[in-house]
């Protein structure tokens, strides 16, 4: 949560207030300022989550308001920096809402339209080589490295760092997944090996934040105009990973009862020769969420600008009961005067019933006695997840992609693909699984009628896998505009 005053704290929750909003635009060496007569509506979004409670994000945030900029032309703007204050009456306090490069500007007689994305799209700019970055180091000199070669400022400390997850436990970056191209595909990794998630803060700087069990705020039923609570805690007991060396999965546990399993698949900063070292890792990571219980929410409330993406908000009166608290994991400001507020989550009753994942991984836990293993490997569970989206057009794009070591002639795989869409039109969206990139091992499915919007998309198949050694399996996904008829739509 920012730091302000206690008179701020008192006029923002108070019954009657006035907010106030202002800015800068610095572009092409002018500054153009404004204030609330020139503003006509906008919002600000943080996350640092998506729909599950994730650790290893690493999320922009977005700006978008629209302003009367008399004389202004939007090709002016591009590439320019957005800066947005807030204030309440009464109270000296201008809390700072963020630094944004606008990316689109349209414009309408007198109003131009702006958005933009904070400083996280930097790491997206330079490219990432691991075989130029062969060094172990401590996680607080990757981030450095990181931050230097993407022109950002690390707002963490060496000490604040190095009391997280690992935070003194050296590490090099070992290459055996394909999804990384940029600085900010490491990122990802890298603070999935942390713990946490990170984020831009409102001075512009990269930080790494974590999840908590100790509450910020009391919402009361009276500081809130509508709220969802769910009637289950969300919470991690297990945590999985995949030993690439070994073509094995390893799994730790805390002390959390009812809980979900953590995936971190194949992370290259994880993969430690030492099993004693890589274990002890995977343990630090897990047992950060001892004590740790969340109630999912979303949630709409008068504004309250200095409150932040991980801050742990409880919930009181009405449907709340005695511990619904949950961490903001997506926060949208409105210029309006409204917020809203969400707490991700999965159930972990229908989690532990319905999902093959899940179950597998719960079953894998028995396998394993004071870290040795004792079971058979007949059934491998390799998982890989993308740390950023992955825009997709009419030419076919790889989407994943995922390695493992056969050590049978015939070996039957199965291969389930999830991912979330967001379309902008209607269109024909063709999800394709191919193994080894032979025609024979090719299964496609189009999904005839996708409507604009968000939805996610599931695919499974099955493959005989034959031969010994290395084999890839690749996921390609193309989208092609296909207008509907309205007839199509009864």
């Amino acid at each position: 949560m920012y730091s302000a005053s206690a008179d701020f704290q008192t006029k923002i929750k108070s019954n009657t207030r006035k907010i106030s909003w202002s800015g800068s635009i610095q572009a092409n060496g002018s500054t153009y300022t404004f204030d609330d007569e020139n503003i006509v509506d906008g919002s600000i979004t943080r996350s640092i989550s998506s729909q599950n409670l994730n650790i290893g994000t690493a999320y922009a945030a977005s700006a978008s308001i629209e302003l009367i900029l008399p004389g202004v032309s939007r090709y002016e703007l591009y590439d320019g920096i957005l800066e947005l204050n807030c204030s309440v009456d009464g109270a000296a306090d201008v809390i700072p809402m963020g630094n944004f490069t606008i990316s689109e500007a349209t414009q309408a007689s007198d109003h131009i339209t702006l958005k933009g994305y904070d400083n996280m799209i930097l790491f997206d700019n330079e490219q990432f080589a691991p075989s130029a970055h062969m060094t172990v180091q401590s996680p607080y000199a990757w981030l450095t490295e990181m931050c230097t070669d993407c022109g950002v400022t690390l707002g963490n400390t060496s000490a604040q760092i190095g009391a997280m997850a690992n935070g003194r436990r050296n590490t090099g970056f070992a290459d055996v997944v394909s999804d990384v191209n940029t600085w900010r595909d490491v990122l990802g990794y890298l603070t999935a090996y942390l713990g946490g998630y990170a984020y831009i803060g409102r001075d512009g700087k990269l930080y790494i934040g974590q999840y908590k069990g100790v509450s910020d705020d009391t919402i009361p039923s009276s500081f809130r105009y509508t709220s969802d609570l769910s009637d289950f805690r969300t919470t991690y007991d297990g945590l999985s990973a995949i030993y690439k060396d070994g073509a094995v999965q390893e799994y730790v546990a805390n002390t959390n009862v009812g809980g979900l399993v953590l995936d971190l698949g194949s992370n290259p900063f994880l993969q430690f020769t030492d099993n004693s070292n890589r274990l002890s890792a995977l343990q630090e990571i897990i047992d950060m969420w001892n004590g740790i219980y969340y109630v999912p929410y979303s949630a709409d409330l008068p504004l309250v600008p200095t409150y932040d993406p991980g801050d742990v908000l409880t919930f009181t009166d009405n449907q709340a009961g005695a511990y619904d608290i949950g961490s903001i994991t997506e926060i949208t400001y409105n210029i309006s005067g409204v917020m809203s507020v969400k707490c991700s989550g999965d159930n972990p009753r229908l989690a532990s019933a319905q999902d093959r994942f899940s179950k597998t991984v719960a079953g894998l836990s028995k396998e394993y006695s004071n870290g040795q293993e004792i079971g058979g490997k007949n059934f491998w569970l390799l998982h890989s997840e993308n740390t950023s989206s992955i825009s997709v057009s009419s030419t076919k794009t790889q989407v994943s992609e995922i390695e493992w070591n056969q050590t049978v002639d015939v070996q039957r795989m199965g291969f389930m693909y999830t991912c979330e869409l967001a379309l902008s039109a209607t269109a024909i969206v063709t999800v394709e699984i191919s193994v080894d990139d032979e025609a024979d091992y090719t299964f496609e499915i189009k999904e005839e009628k996708s409507l604009l919007g968000t939805r996610p998309v599931n695919r499974t198949c099955g493959f005989d896998v034959e031969g010994k050694g290395l084999h890839t399996a690749k996921v390609y996904i193309t989208v092609t505009d296909n207008a509907l008829k309205w007839s199509d739509l009864a």
